[in-house]
């Protein structure tokens, strides 16, 4: 894991922290993943998260979600990676808060793993990291 979700005070790379604030961007984003679930309570859960004494939590809108993305690279399929300062850099599939407008039953999710932006069901089961700001 990229030492920026670490708390050099003390003990360095032993202290996890909670959050980060995404420099480009301003957003404050979890650190760790809750895991999988659906889209139904993946709001639930950020509407109840309570993180780093902050109350105001989220699921991120696709754009946000796309935003950790490094569009300036390439993989070797030719997908842009995930940014380099990016601590919880894992390949996995996100949900997005954006309902996708042709079908209000799926929203749009990103999968780290190869960049792709795909909408599903929102009865699904993907994981979720929060936002603020």
């Amino acid at each position: 894991m990229n030492p920026s979700c670490f708390s050099p005070a003390i003990e360095p790379r032993t202290k996890k922290t909670l959050t980060w604030k995404d420099p480009k961007t301003g957003l404050e984003w979890q650190c760790e993943s809750p895991g999988e679930m659906t889209w139904y309570k993946a709001q639930e859960y950020a509407k109840s998260l309570l993180l780093d004494e902050k109350k105001d939590w989220r699921l991120p809108t696709l754009a946000e979600l796309e935003s950790l993305l490094d569009r300036t690279k390439a993989r070797p399929e030719g997908r842009p990676p995930m940014r380099e300062e990016v601590p919880f850099r894992d390949e996995l599939s996100y949900w997005s808060s954006t309902t996708f407008e042709r079908d209000t039953k799926n929203a749009w999710i990103v999968m780290f793993d190869g960049a792709y932006v795909l909408s599903y069901y929102k009865s699904n089961l993907y994981y979720v990291r929060c936002v603020r700001g």
